[in-house]
């Protein structure tokens, strides 16, 4: 039998988020109005690169992660702005050595823990974080992510001596 789960872990603008967008705007239009009005060359290059900063950077600001199991492989990918998306993480359900909350004590009490340690999951999510610890192969690193309960139920069907359910 074939298990497929998918989950979006979504965010809301921050307000960075909003202050970068529309920064973004004032100096890109500021840049313009400073050439087109033959004012100060140094202060249009100044405002337009800025402009062009703010933009990459509000798109590292505004961040959703998506969960993917497939038969046990797990895959956490990145989407910027709702637009473009990034591999960030793949491994096997079976390298798990430890799933389970951040703050409980089978996470506290883990020897040798991983040096690597990957937050993937939005600043602004209330949901509760777990911590996968994962030493097989040849990634050693602490993923911390909130999977959803179902997500969770999937991992433990794949590897139930690493899950530690909580409710």
């Amino acid at each position: 039998m074939d298990s497929f789960y998918e989950q979006l872990v979504t965010t809301k603008k921050t307000a960075a988020y909003s202050f970068a967008n529309g920064a973004t705007y004032v100096f890109g239009v500021l840049g313009f109005l400073f050439i087109g009005g033959g004012m100060n060359l140094p202060l249009a290059v100044i405002a337009i690169g800025a402009a062009v900063g703010l933009f990459f950077l509000k798109k590292k600001l505004y961040r959703e992660y998506e969960y993917d199991f497939t038969n046990g492989e797990i895959d956490i990918d990145v989407i910027y702005e709702m637009k473009s998306r990034k591999r960030l993480v793949s491994f096997s359900a079976k390298e798990i050595e430890l799933l389970a909350p951040l703050d409980s004590d089978p996470v506290k009490g883990f020897s040798n823990k991983p040096e690597k340690v990957l937050k993937l999951y939005p600043s602004t999510s209330k949901e509760r974080v777990y911590v996968a610890m994962v030493t097989g192969g040849t990634n050693r690193m602490q993923i911390h992510f909130v999977p959803s309960e179902k997500f969770i139920d999937l991992c433990y069907k794949y590897n139930p001596k690493a899950v530690k359910k909580f409710l």
